[in-house]
């Protein structure tokens, strides 16, 4: 060969899979932890926990538990909901891999045996708002962080299609038209009960004669 030629080293296939194995190895593909243990310190306790972003399907779960607050209410309660789901590892506790029996844990709230998430969500309603507000941050900022990482590599991602545009006017006037119709069962109901008085005969007391 002549000099400054490199050899090559022959490509080497990797062994194929069976689509099992494909389908097995891309659960909780995405789900990435915060790097850093979060310790937090107040009212004498430390509390030490990992963070994650969740999963699509938490997400939706999250907000169902949620449907029919509204305003501050619905915010604070759907942090909750959120933030239970993304702490994946709480004082030296894995609990993101917990399964079956392992998830049910004891909810010092009221001393009923529940899943761990929903005895974690009740928890949470129970600290400080000030740690709940930080925690809320460190997940949004995480998140975010993947994703601009992964716009950064994919950087057509961050364009808005006429596809996705077309996809999110349509939820738009779905939602639109349920607000629609929950304010009209609203002011039908209200003028039902508000006729339903005005119908029922109001008895006027008898004074009797001397």
């Amino acid at each position: 060969m002549s000099e400054g030629l490199e050899q090559v080293a022959p490509v080497q296939e990797a062994t194929p899979q069976s689509a099992d194995e494909v389908i097995a190895g891309l659960k909780g593909f995405g789900i990435e932890e915060f790097e850093d243990i979060l310790t937090l310190d107040a009212g004498g306790k430390k509390v030490q926990l990992r963070i994650s972003n969740i999963p699509t399907d938490d997400e939706m779960a999250a907000l169902v538990a949620v449907e029919g607050e509204k305003g501050y209410l619905w915010i604070q309660k759907v942090k909750c909901e959120i933030l239970s789901r993304s702490i994946s590892w709480i004082n030296g506790v894995q609990l993101r891999g917990l399964e079956g029996s392992a998830r049910v844990v004891i909810d010092p709230t009221d001393g009923q045996k529940r899943d761990v998430q929903v005895a974690l969500r009740n928890i949470l309603t129970g600290w400080g708002q000030e740690i709940l507000n930080t925690l809320w941050k460190v997940v949004c900022v995480h998140s975010q962080r993947i994703e601009d990482r992964l716009v950064h590599s994919f950087p057509d991602s961050a364009i808005m299609t006429e596809v996705e545009k077309r996809f999110m006017d349509q939820a738009i006037r779905e939602i639109a038209s349920h607000n629609k119709s929950l304010i009209a069962e609203g002011f039908n109901a209200l003028v039902d009960s508000a006729a339903a008085e005005i119908e029922t005969p109001v008895e006027t007391p008898v004074t009797p004669q001397e």
